[in-house]
């Protein structure tokens, strides 16, 4: 490839560089910053993906509200049965508490304010609490944007994320089945 000297930038301290035959391009803009049509961009949502997000969203914002409508028990477990669910059925056999006794309870506390209360009561309801709220505050911005969830699910994937939880869940359980 044909290359010449030229001079890359204007005024004192420019260097020399070897300018290429193609128009708009010398080696050392390309090594120094790459020109911004260069650089991708993050991708737009599709709207079958947009409605997914919004889909999302609903839930996240339904479960935020249903923490918001219900009274914690003061038990510390328990407050799912006002939704018609049954009682713990291991807690019931074994007197111990199963990895998720507590958690309805301590995400209702939260979305009451009251994380330390929350925290003390089982960890992980506050954990879940905290990804509800993060997960909303995610998707609004990806909706009002609109850009896509792909790059974060691909650069990031899901598999550390979902061994990370589960690490949490089995410590909270430890925690709980330790303070009873």
């Amino acid at each position: 490839m044909h290359q010449v000297a030229a001079k890359a930038g204007a005024g004192p301290g420019a260097t020399d560089c070897l300018q290429s035959v193609r128009p708009n391009r010398t080696d050392c803009e390309q090594s120094v910053a790459p020109h911004a049509a260069d650089t991708p961009s993050w991708p737009r949502a599709s709207g079958t993906e947009r409605l997914a997000q919004a889909g999302v969203l609903a839930v996240l914002a339904a479960a935020l509200a249903l923490g918001l409508a219900l009274e914690p028990s003061p038990t510390g477990m328990g407050t799912h049965t006002v939704l018609g669910l049954p009682q713990c059925g291991m807690l019931a056999m074994t007197g111990r508490p199963c990895p998720t006794c507590g958690v309805t309870t301590s995400f209702v506390l939260a979305a009451h304010g009251k994380f330390y209360d929350a925290l003390v009561n089982q960890p992980f309801g506050l954990i879940c609490f905290l990804l509800v709220v993060a997960g909303m505050l995610v998707t609004v911005a990806m909706l009002v944007t609109g850009r896509s969830w792909v790059p974060v699910l691909t650069v990031y994937g899901v598999a550390v994320p979902a061994a990370v939880l589960l690490t949490l869940a089995l410590l909270s359980w430890a925690y709980k089945w330790m303070s009873m």
